[in-house]
Formats: structure tokens, C-alpha cells, sequence
């Protein structure tokens, strides 16, 4: 097996554990009926655990397919998690798929198809010179800290969880990136040299932040908008951490990129779509009959 074809099945693996992970994060009984949780609450509940663990898991697996495959491939793979959380999604909350989930599931995945394999994504130099690191980390810091001071002077609650989960999408392509730099490390030298190097500690503070940031937003009270911000941030921001600090690009030129253009545009748009959907509380009820 190439190192490619492992990198995209490990990439696979990722997407279905991650989720399944935050279908069960989101099945707390308060979440569950469209209920706001409070800060933190949701620790207490035995489904938020379970879902952490298994997204573990699908970190896991993330950070063995960065090993084999560059930033952008990877995530472009993982966010076939939209598409995978359609089937989780409805048995756990007892629904059925709608049509429309569907049709936008079978865009977002051909989407995928597309940059993947026409695409071809190339590898780049995962430990670039320090400063690049020190650049990218200290404007992405920006980022965050902007957007957790515009979300401290907005009213609504739809609006706080919109700018937090924009700062959690954004702290979680930082992890994905830190873990391409530790992945590399391991790859190479073992333990040792990743306990040697920066990037395993820039991946321990980026991963807190993330979560907490995360969590932030699933407790602003709109999970519905919290969510498709944050799925969006995510692999729009590492695309371009993987162009700018890493040197990744597409294997192709000139007119071929505006359909690779076209198809990252119709992805996003389906990401958005699939994300309101599936964690919009009100159309959480199980109504077995009911379609769109």
C-alpha cells in the first residue's frame, strides 16, 4: 500500500470516528430537546464523554494519516464527517435522512472527490524555519484573540456562538497542522525527537484552546450556527496554513485550478448546509414520517 492510499483511509477513519464523537457530544438530554446547557454543564453527561473518547480516537487516526499524506489532503478527507454524520445522526435521534441531507451529502462528497483526485494534493516541508512557525502562530493568536473580543460585545447569543466557533474552527486547523509537524517528527526520529522539538508542545496549547474555544460556542446557546462556523473554519484555514507555512499545493495549473476553485466553493457551501442541518435543534424531534 502507497503511502498516499494510507494516508486516505486512515483520513477516512478519522472523518467516520469524529463523527460519530460529535454526534454523541451533542445527545446531553438538554441539547437534545434544543435546550440551552449553561457553561460546562454538559460535563456531566455520560453521552459528552463517550463522544470525547471517540473523537480521540479519530484524532488519532488524523495524526497517523498526517504521517503519510500532506495537510490538505487529509483535511480535505476529514470533512466527509458531515457526510457520515447523516446516517449517526438519524439513528441515535431516531429520524429519518431528508432528501435534502442527502443531496447535499452527495455534494459534499463529490466535492472531496474531486480536490482529492484531480486535485492530487502534493507534500510540502512539514518543519519549515522557525520563523515561518512563529509568524503563523502569532497571526493566528490574532485571530482568536479579535474574535473572543468582538464576541464579548454581542448581544445575541446566535451572534457570540457565530464569532466562537469561527475562533475554535480556526484554533482546530493549528492542531491539524502542529500535528503534522509532530507526526513527521515520530515518523522520523521517534519519541525522542518529538519530546525534543516545539511542535508536540504548540499542539498541547493549540488542542486546549481548541476545545475550550469549542465548548465556548456549544454553550453560547446557538449550536446550530456554532457549528457550521467552526466546520467551515477548519479546513479553509488549514488549506491555506498548508499553502503558506508548508509549501503544499495541487498538482495541476493554469484554468484547471479555477475547477478545483469552484469545487472548494461548492464544498464550503455544502459544509454550511449539512452542518445547519444536522444540529439544528429544531429539527432534532423525531418525526419518522416527515420529509423535505
Amino acid at each position: 500500500m502507497s503511502e498516499t492510499w494510507a494516508a486516505v483511509i486512515l483520513a477516512l477513519a478519522s472523518a467516520l470516528s469524529q463523527a460519530f464523537g460529535t454526534v454523541m457530544r451533542h445527545r446531553s438530554p438538554q441539547r437534545a430537546k434544543g435546550r440551552h446547557e449553561g457553561n460546562f454543564n454538559v460535563l456531566a453527561s455520560r453521552y459528552w464523554w463517550t463522544g470525547m473518547l471517540i473523537s480521540l480516537a479519530g484524532f488519532a487516526f488524523q495524526g497517523f494519516a498526517l504521517a503519510f499524506g500532506s495537510l490538505i489532503l487529509v483535511q480535505t478527507i476529514t470533512v466527509l464527517s458531515l457526510t457520515f454524520a447523516l446516517p449517526l445522526g438519524a439513528w441515535v435521534t431516531g429520524r429519518r435522512v431528508t432528501k435534502t441531507e442527502l443531496f447535499w451529502g452527495y455534494v459534499l462528497a463529490g466535492c472531496v472527490i474531486v480536490l482529492v483526485i484531480y486535485g492530487r494534493p502534493t507534500g510540502g516541508d512539514a518543519h519549515p524555519p522557525w520563523w515561518q512557525w512563529a509568524l503563523a502562530c502569532a497571526g493566528g493568536l490574532l485571530v482568536v484573540v479579535v474574535l473572543l473580543g468582538l464576541s464579548r460585545n454581542r448581544s445575541s447569543n446566535g451572534n457570540r456562538a457565530l464569532l466562537l466557533g469561527v475562533a475554535g474552527g480556526t484554533a482546530f486547523a493549528y492542531v491539524a497542522l502542529l500535528t503534522k509537524g509532530v507526526a513527521e517528527r515520530f515518523h522520523d526520529g521517534g519519541l525522542l525527537t518529538v519530546a525534543t522539538t516545539g511542535e508536540v508542545y504548540g499542539l498541547g496549547v493549540a488542542a486546549v484552546a481548541a476545545l475550550t474555544l469549542q465548548q465556548m460556542s456549544f454553550s453560547a446557546g446557538a449550536v446550530h450556527q456554532a457549528v457550521p462556523a467552526s466546520t467551515v473554519t477548519t479546513p479553509v484555514v488549514s488549506l491555506a496554513l498548508g499553502v503558506v507555512v508548508l509549501g503544499e499545493w495541487f498538482s495541476v495549473d493554469g484554468a484547471e485550478q479555477t475547477i478545483l476553485g469552484v469545487a472548494l466553493t461548492v464544498m464550503v457551501l455544502a459544509t454550511v448546509r449539512l452542518a445547519h442541518k444536522d444540529f439544528d435543534p429544531a429539527s432534532s424531534p423525531p418525526t419518522p414520517t416527515a420529509r423535505e
